[in-house]
């Protein structure tokens, strides 16, 4: 998954080392930290897992079993991930996932990560290159257990809090590149909802123009709000239960952070609204939890800071992604949670 920068904007429900990792400043100080995955064009037209698993293997110096390649249904552009087995340095064959190509932001995250303890998967092996390709790729820890939902009983969300919290602290040790921050052009995509609205058959359309017309007074201040939010954290840019896994059963922890694909540059709350609107359509599946506020509860508990505007920020951030939803009815038709981005929106124009 790739940091994106245009109308899409977070994607709806149904989307689910060394000291300082080799890097000499930031683990995203290049332009390019962020462009997708992509295969070169003379091995797109067959199983590139297969025809390269021999030069990986190999690469690997032989620690590497066959692989068992599959796509996953997020997958974009042709990237493979597979399960093998690898030797570690105490001839112990652990299991393991294969993940290629990588975008280069997720690479050096895993990289520059490793020296801390349950924020991310152990990284056995991994490069920039394979078989005379630009292709970064990976062989990581295959995590046990997950990802995280209803078999942790309810420990779920707590534990995802508290590796999001072990991630802040361990990328805070790494300078802030605010080059690589989430933008958005919200006058684009504000047009682009009221096309939409008028042009496509959009469940309780008159409810949505109307909103729509009310956000108007409103929006401008909303933009301005989440466009001067300090670029101080480095976010994850993808958290929700799927992208969290653990080593111990059910409903032990710690939980464990992978696909590090969109880290950004941002406010912590990003996260936590990123989190909270994944909901929308089913708030039953909370629980009660109060996502953005026991995100913040978690960060002062651990030391890290928490300013007295969070709460406006995530209002700002609710009422934008709400706005965008007819924008981007591609990405989130799920008619539940068109009707929850509704309800977030009138509450906001109130």
């Amino acid at each position: 998954m790739t940091q994106d920068h245009d109308t899409a904007g977070e994607t709806g429900p149904d989307s689910q080392g060394s000291g300082n990792g080799g890097f000499a400043s930031s683990p995203v100080d290049n332009a390019d930290s962020h462009k997708a995955a992509s295969i070169p064009g003379e091995l797109a037209t067959g199983s590139f897992g297969t025809m390269l698993e021999p030069v990986l293997r190999s690469v690997c110096e032989g620690r590497l079993s066959e692989v068992v390649w599959f796509r996953t249904d997020w997958q974009r552009g042709g990237a493979v991930t597979g399960y093998a087995k690898y030797r570690d340095d105490e001839g112990v064959d652990r299991p393991v996932v294969v993940k290629m190509p990588v975008p280069p932001c997720e690479l050096q995250w895993m990289s520059a990560l490793q020296r801390f303890d349950d924020v991310v998967p152990r990284l056995f092996a991994q490069g920039e290159l394979l078989g005379g390709y630009d292709m970064a790729w990976l062989v990581m820890e295959r995590l046990a257990f997950g990802p995280l939902g209803s078999a942790w009983k309810g420990k779920e969300f707590g534990l995802l809090i508290e590796s999001i919290g072990r991630f802040y602290q361990a990328a805070g040790e790494f300078p802030i590149n605010k080059e690589q921050h989430d933008h958005r052009d919200w006058d684009d995509i504000f047009a682009h909802a009221r096309r939409s609205v008028r042009g496509q058959a959009l469940p309780e359309s008159q409810r949505w123009s109307k909103v729509l017309k009310k956000a108007r007074r409103k929006y401008t201040d909303w933009v301005a709000v989440w466009n001067d939010r300090p670029l101080e954290h480095w976010c994850h840019g993808d958290l929700h239960l799927g992208n969290a896994m653990t080593r111990n059963e059910p409903p032990g922890g710690p939980a464990v952070l992978f696909d590090l694909a969109k880290v950004c540059a941002s406010h912590w709350v990003q996260d936590g609204v990123y989190l909270e609107h994944l909901y929308w359509g089913r708030p039953g599946d909370l629980d009660g939890h109060k996502l953005c506020r026991e995100l913040a509860h978690h960060r002062k508990k651990i030391g890290l800071p928490v300013d007295s505007g969070w709460s406006d920020l995530a209002q700002a951030k609710r009422a934008l992604l709400a706005m965008s939803v007819p924008a981007k009815l591609n990405l989130d038709g799920n008619a539940d949670y068109v009707h929850g981005a509704l309800k977030v929106l009138e509450r906001a124009v109130e």
